[in-house]
């Protein structure tokens, strides 16, 4: 009874983590502008109008067949997984990464 403490087996409760690639699309061109009256932009007047970045889309192909966009949303990541057979699952940037880890990163 006295090494009984030792064997300890709770590595069977951790999961291993499974690789993605991450491939990440950024749009060519960076700048939308959006204004309040159409001539302006036609005429490439922008002082009154708002500018907003594109975001770049990052996709996660994951070796579980499992394939992963990540979203933003107030500052608040979510990533909308879905399956081989089209199942989806949205995780909070905690879960995804407490279940999948990015092995390698392609920007275009």
């Amino acid at each position: 009874m006295l090494w009984s403490g030792c064997s300890d087996d709770s590595s069977s409760d951790s999961k291993e983590q499974i690789a993605c690639d991450l491939e990440q699309t950024c749009p060519e061109y960076g700048i939308f502008y959006d204004c309040e009256n159409e001539e302006d932009a036609i005429a490439g007047n922008f002082e009154n109008c708002t500018m907003s970045y594109p975001a770049c889309t990052d996709t996660y192909y994951c070796e579980d067949d499992v394939t992963c966009f990540q979203s933003t949303n107030d500052e608040t990541k979510t990533f909308d997984c879905r399956d081989e057979k089209d199942k989806k699952t949205i995780y909070t940037e905690d879960e995804f990464k407490s279940k999948y880890y990015v092995e390698s990163e392609r920007i275009h």
